[in-house]
């Protein structure tokens, strides 16, 4: 819940405040849950109406870059295996694949958080989302060549 909202949010502060809140609606709505549908799933499309209510109230701001640490953030890791070049062009993409993803739209963004990120299945994305499997794969599909596109760029750029 915390990786959703903060990825969200690109805000640590705000996305404790909106999984607290989520926790909460959560308790006092438990007594409705009739469990037909995942508890992970029901309790991510809580987390993520509640980011899309707080982004509604405000403007997305995702900060500067030099400010984000997109290894830490990202829930990544980067273990460079030969020399510190390796690590600091995998530092480099991360930053990159970070800011590939705050452009892409609303919906395609998290899909591909929901999908590659936390690792949901189809369906739960399609679930947390409140539309249908095809949907989802379209979004996927859209971001997914956008990013490709973005990191084929950001490596251009970065050998010349």
């Amino acid at each position: 819940m915390t990786t959703l909202a903060r990825t969200m949010l690109r805000d640590a502060d705000e996305a404790a405040d909106v999984v607290e809140d989520a926790l909460l609606r959560m308790r006092d709505a438990a007594p409705g849950f009739r469990g037909a549908r995942g508890l992970k799933t029901w309790a991510l499309r809580i987390v993520a109406n509640r980011c899309r209510d707080l982004l509604r109230r405000r403007r997305f701001a995702a900060g500067r870059p030099e400010d984000f640490d997109p290894i830490v953030e990202s829930g990544l890791r980067a273990d460079p295996i030969e020399g510190w070049d390796e690590a600091i062009d995998q530092g480099r993409m991360l930053a990159a694949l970070e800011r590939a993803i705050d452009r892409l739209p609303r919906e395609q963004r998290e899909a591909v958080i929901l999908r590659d990120r936390l690792g949901l299945s189809y369906d739960e994305v399609a679930e947390t989302l409140g539309v249908r499997v095809p949907a989802v794969k379209s979004r996927l599909f859209r971001a997914r060549a956008f990013l490709r596109t973005e990191l084929r760029a950001a490596m251009e750029d970065h050998i010349s």
